[in-house]
């Protein structure tokens, strides 16, 4: 979630001592038996090494659930799981000495991997077995003779509950037996305590779909904290996992328990900085508050964190606030990115230095600075990411770079990140995937550009994937905001006010902002212009960056071109003017496809106010953008204007200049009929047919004009005109 999680300070003395349980006893007699002279050939000393690893990884199982596993078919460890049956019967019936023989043995065995160091020898002392088996021989020794009778009464009860019948004779039983640890008592040691939290919170932060799923983790952090509850870093787990589903109160008590857990300072060495845990305790809290939007009480925390920081001279933790400071704050960023990137850069802190140029480049786009500046700076965070394999950030950047070709207008290139992160976070190098936010937004593009292409069934089939990849939040919101927009999208394409209306209504939970611009297009689709107006008045209220404000502009001029009285030269005016000034703003902020869209919108307003000479150089200028980089249905629509266009600057008489043009009119209108087809936006296929048997008519080509009337009614037929936008682009 946030990098500066790890530097909160390190539970010393934790205390957490080996236990020894009849589940260990039953591993180490299961290695006791594979260490044996006998030959063993490459698959089971391959299916021993997975096994023997996932068993002093997981928590204790009971004795029939371990056999089990070894007599599933997924392994061939059949010859062992009989050979442990044996042993395991054989120390039921000599009793503890065959306990202290057993521990003799492994002994032996350590001894004898040392003294013969050059020689070949089954069980390496240094190897991750003989490092567990070492270690269980030292907790067996420091046991007095009561606790060791009460271990191997312990290993006597579990044995015999488990199975009694021949596991060799009913193979087809144990297949269906699901391997079950013991619900009594889950035994979790400090190592395996440790790697477990370890690697559940670098899933949580870097692949969360892989993670356990939210109530089987908590499950298991309350586990963790039933066998210490002193243990800070199970609450920190809590802490991640509850962020992972919006719960804040309960990841503010797991913070704080977390915190409190390592606040005792008794143990702790004179020299060691006391002030460290409580300057990251609040840190910590102020990125919490930052995560649930609460920047004012977040900001407190940061100030806290940076007064401690200051007084102890912890440079990191200066570093760390600051980078929190400008992502709070909204006057004053850019100045307060650069300082960190500066400092960060002195410092070595490459993580934040790369997070704070991926900033800047963000802050530099909508500050309008020049495009070739922006991937400059996301090209120095490349670097930094590439040197330190920093692979959160690489996808970091790739998306960003997607995000502001897509607000350049280069929406080809934004498709091309998308992938290209995408491949990144594919093949076989699981060590440096990442599956975060980033990807999903990248996987959320790809769909969004298919539902431009009216590929319907693609896109479902792409939203399914990020649906089953990044189930929880915040991920979640990001394909669920795609999921309900190209709905919308389609809806609106087939002419359904209500139920796009609807799906703009629920919109409003994701992105309030997006809502009242959908809302103002179906009101504007329904001829409801007073409804359109208040809601682009509660848009222009908020704070609006250039391309939403274009695209505010956009609207409004469609309004006042829709709603006023035939021939009112008034009202096109107006619309001209505030087209301008949206020309104006997006090509002072590199807003390429925008800036060919007002232009568009222009040039139909000039071509209403009969002036298509205009009209059309203004389209000359804009349609390459449009079909270079357009949907298929802002293509459409340009290429309808610019057959009308043909039309009007043609010469009234039947020449055969006109007939030329009104052949090229119509190749447009019947590629702007294919790509309205393609999306099914109906409406305007039949707006098309329309003016299709106007231009056949003029030729009088009679077969083609019937045709494409037949075509209309049909249409027509099936979905009625609800709204008159012809006069519209």
């Amino acid at each position: 979630m946030f990098k500066e999680f790890s530097n909160v300070e390190e539970n010393t003395h934790k205390s957490q001592k080996e236990t020894l349980t009849p589940y260990k006893i039953a591993v180490i007699l299961l290695i006791k038996s594979y260490c044996l002279p006998n030959r063993k050939n490459l698959t089971e000393r391959r299916d021993f090494c997975v096994v023997a690893l996932k068993l002093i990884q997981t928590p204790d199982m009971e004795l029939g659930s371990l056999i089990a596993l070894l007599y599933s078919p997924e392994y061939v460890l059949q010859r062992y799981a009989r050979n442990l049956e044996t042993e395991c019967t054989l120390m039921c019936e000599t009793g503890i000495e065959g306990l202290l023989e057993l521990f003799d043995f492994l002994t032996r065995l350590m001894k004898l991997s040392l003294d013969h160091s050059l020689s070949p020898h089954v069980l390496c002392r240094n190897s991750v077995l003989g490092l567990y088996v070492r270690r269980t021989i030292v907790s067996f020794e420091q046991l007095s003779f009561s606790q060791v009778t009460q271990l191997y009464d312990a290993f006597i009860n579990d044995f015999s509950k488990r199975n009694v019948h021949s596991l060799c004779s009913e193979t087809s039983k144990i297949e269906a037996t699901p391997v079950k640890k013991n619900k009594n008592k889950n035994v979790w040691d400090g190592r395996r305590a440790e790697l477990l939290v370890a690697q559940q919170a670098l899933i949580l932060q870097t692949d969360e779909h892989k993670a356990m799923p939210p109530s089987e983790l908590q499950a298991l952090v309350r586990e963790l904290l039933n066998s210490n509850s002193y243990y800070a870093e199970a609450h920190y787990l809590s802490y991640l996992n509850c962020l992972r589903v919006n719960e804040y109160c309960g990841a503010l008590d797991s913070l704080y328990h977390c915190f409190d857990r390592l606040a005792p300072l008794e143990n702790r060495t004179p020299t060691e900085d006391r002030s460290r845990t409580f300057r990251y305790a609040a840190l910590n809290l102020a990125a919490l508050h930052a995560q649930f939007n609460h920047k004012t009480v977040a900001q407190a925390a940061l100030k806290e964190a940076i007064t401690m920081a200051q007084e102890a001279g912890d440079n990191v933790c200066l570093q760390l606030a600051h980078a929190w400071m400008y992502y709070l704050s909204s006057k004053t960023k850019g100045h307060l990115i650069e300082r960190s990137i500066g400092k960060a850069s002195s410092l070595g802190i490459t993580h934040t230095m790369s997070l704070g140029l991926i900033a800047s480049a963000h802050h530099s786009a909508l500050e309008a600075k020049n495009p070739t500046y922006v991937f400059e700076t996301l090209m120095k965070s490349d670097v930094l990411n590439c040197q330190h394999s920093m692979s959160d950030l690489m996808s970091m950047t790739y998306a960003e770079k997607s995000a502001l070709w897509a607000y350049y207008g280069k929406t080809e290139m934004s498709i091309v990140c998308a992938q290209l992160l995408l491949l990144h976070n594919s093949g076989n190098r699981k060590q440096s995937l990442f599956n975060g936010e980033s990807t999903c937004q990248a996987v959320v593009n790809i769909a969004n550009a298919l539902v431009e292409v009216g590929e319907y069934q693609l896109v479902n089939s792409v939203l399914n994937h990020a649906k089953e990849r990044f189930p929880n939040e915040p991920s979640n919101k990001i394909w669920i905001l795609s999921e309900q927009l190209s709905q919308f999208t389609k809806m609106m394409r087939h002419e359904k006010w209500s139920e796009a209306g609807t799906i703009a209504m629920q919109i409003s939970s994701l992105d309030p902002l997006e809502s009242k611009f959908r809302l103002v297009e179906v009101a504007l689709a329904k001829a409801d212009y007073p409804t359109g107006l208040k809601y682009l008045s509660d848009i222009e209220k908020q704070t609006l960056t250039a391309q939403q404000r274009v695209r505010a502009m956009i609207l409004s001029s469609q309004i006042m071109s829709s709603s006023a009285v035939p021939g009112n030269g008034l009202a096109g005016i107006n619309a001209l003017v505030l087209l301008n000034s949206a020309l104006e703003m997006a090509t002072r902020n590199y807003l390429s496809y925008y800036e060919a869209v007002v232009k568009m919108h222009l040039a139909n307003i000039q071509l209403v106010m009969d002036m298509p000479n205009q009209a059309s150089s203004l389209i000359d200028e804009a349609i390459i953008q449009i079909l270079a980089h357009g949907s298929y249905y802002d293509q459409g629509r340009a290429l309808i204007l610019y057959a009308k266009c043909l039309v009007a600057t043609a010469p009234l008489t039947t020449t055969e200049k006109r007939r030329t043009a009104i052949q090229d009119a119509i190749k447009s209108l019947i590629k702007a009929k294919n790509y309205f087809s393609k999306i099914e936006a109906y409406g305007k296929v039949k707006n098309t047919l329309y003016l299709l048997t106007i231009m056949y008519n003029e030729l009088d080509s009679k077969g083609e004009r019937n045709q494409c009337a037949f075509e209309f009614r049909q249409l027509n037929a099936q979905y009625p005109s609800k709204a008159d936008t012809t006069t519209l682009y």
